[in-house]
């Protein structure tokens, strides 16, 4: 169940947006893929299964929104719904619920939504906070 976030400094702003989680499998080749929500984009996609799910994030260590994998699975969800529902079992590096490091600088703290973000100190101005604004649910 994917939202999707507008965060704008009270002061200057600064806006950026963020969204997930989503759902995806993989390709024969590795890529990352999007599965579609609530239902398949595609016949591959409904033959393959839901392999986890990504967000596009904030990074406030290095200022940036970036599309991240949040969980991976162990096997992939034949069954879209229970990916909400009834949670597989996800790969290690994933299991102990925390949002992974940002791939492009590391930082652990990663804004999806307003769980996080709300009270970070504008990156931009130094002055304002970021508020979130949730845009819309699916």
């Amino acid at each position: 169940m994917g939202a999707a976030y507008t965060h704008r400094c009270d002061r200057c702003g600064y806006s950026f947006h963020t969204s997930g989680p989503w759902e995806f499998y993989r390709a024969d080749d590795g890529s990352i893929r999007p599965y579609g929500h609530p239902a398949p984009l595609s016949a591959e996609a409904a033959e393959r299964g839901v392999h986890g799910l990504l967000g596009k994030v904030y990074c406030p260590a290095c200022d940036q929104v970036r599309e991240v994998v949040l969980v991976e699975f162990t096997e992939p969800c034949r069954r879209p719904r229970s990916v909400w529902l009834d949670p597989p079992e996800p790969l290690a590096p994933y299991s102990s619920g925390e949002l992974p490091a940002c791939p492009g600088c590391g930082g652990t703290r990663l804004v999806l939504g307003d769980e996080g973000g709300e009270g970070l100190t504008c990156p931009r101005c130094g002055a304002g906070r970021l508020v979130a604004t949730m845009d819309w649910i699916s």
